[in-house]
């Protein structure tokens, strides 16, 4: 048993962290580019990741509006980076997260080791004593590495202190419906992205990169990309860490334990909706890799997404606590 608040803390903590991975992964990959690529190339890269997080950069009134086909062209790189990052105004940059993933940490300090809360504090407190000012003329690229590994260190310490009890695997759910979301969202943005560009322009190891497959995909599959082996890859491996199908199959397997399916019972809501997912899964995302329009799919897929969360609020944190008197 665990206590509804104590559950919600674990999960959102583990969402928010998520969301400081996945930014400063694809921070540093578009930092990597500025030096050397052609204006187009990076414009093309901005619109896209500030696509997939769902973001409005600021100043559009300036250089154009999400409708722009220049809405990027001439927007400050530096401006950009510092948004996403540092902008306390954000509620999805990165301190922004970060702050809140430690918010619920604290909420909880008795639910967890002193290890965990530790590696946390220690990230909040180097980033909310860093200015993008004092490491954009060096390499901030190198900055973005290191959120990444802080996070997955955070991970990694969780994993060796913790018991595998409904708190873990509270966690375990917040953090892959996070990033079923935040995959889905990436998918989506670089197919919509792409629908006007050449196959050989679609940049399809950057896609991977973005995704931390670019090394698993090169020892399974080789070094030839395309859209349907990389969809593919991203979408259905089940040993990938990063594809949406891993994903799902660890939310269920988090849900029977916080929840074990009992013969004769009616599947819960959240139950339903991981059904559901599967077979968006199983059967509606084969236009992803067949040359169709795709990210109508990823659309539904994120819906669903919102709809679990919703669902698993509903039925384990904020659940009623009388019963319904009978007719």
């Amino acid at each position: 048993m665990i206590l509804a608040r104590v559950a919600d803390s674990l999960y959102w903590m583990n969402r928010y962290l998520e969301r400081v991975e996945h930014t400063a992964r694809l921070l540093g990959l578009q930092l990597e580019q500025l030096p050397s690529s052609p204006a187009q190339d990076i414009a093309n890269g901005w619109r896209r990741l500030f696509g997939s997080l769902g973001a409005q950069p600021p100043g559009t009134d300036s250089y154009g509006g999400p409708e722009d086909e220049d809405d990027f062209f001439f927007a400050d790189g530096y401006a950009l980076t510092d948004y996403l990052t540092f902008d306390t105004t954000h509620p999805a940059s990165i301190v922004s997260c970060l702050t809140a993933a430690r918010e619920n940490a604290r909420q909880v300090r008795d639910a967890i080791s002193n290890g965990i809360w530790s590696s946390l504090n220690r990230a909040y407190l180097r980033l909310r004593d860093t200015d993008l000012v004092d490491i954009w003329p060096r390499e901030p690229v190198l900055l973005y590495r290191d959120v990444v590994e802080i996070v997955q260190l955070f991970d990694g310490v969780c994993a060796s202190s913790m018991r595998r009890d409904a708190g873990w695997h509270c966690m375990r759910i917040g953090r892959f419906i996070e990033r079923a979301q935040l995959v889905g969202s990436l998918l989506e943005a670089h197919c919509a992205n792409i629908r006007s560009v050449a196959e050989e322009d679609g940049d399809w190891a950057g896609l991977l990169r973005s995704c931390n497959a670019f090394e698993a995909y090169s020892q399974l599959r080789g070094a030839q990309t395309g859209r349907e082996k990389v969809l593919d890859f991203l979408v259905y491996d089940a040993e990938l860490s990063y594809s949406l199908r891993f994903a799902v199959n660890r939310i269920r397997t988090s849900l029977e334990v916080i929840d074990p399916p009992v013969r004769g019972r009616l599947p819960v809501k959240p139950y339903d909706i991981v059904g559901r997912l599967d077979s968006v899964l199983s059967h509606h995302m084969v236009n992803l890799t067949a040359g169709g329009g795709g990210w109508y799919d990823l659309a539904d897929l994120a819906i669903l997404c919102r709809e679990f969360h919703d669902a698993f609020e509903q039925t384990y944190i904020y659940y009623p606590t009388v019963a319904p008197a009978a007719s």
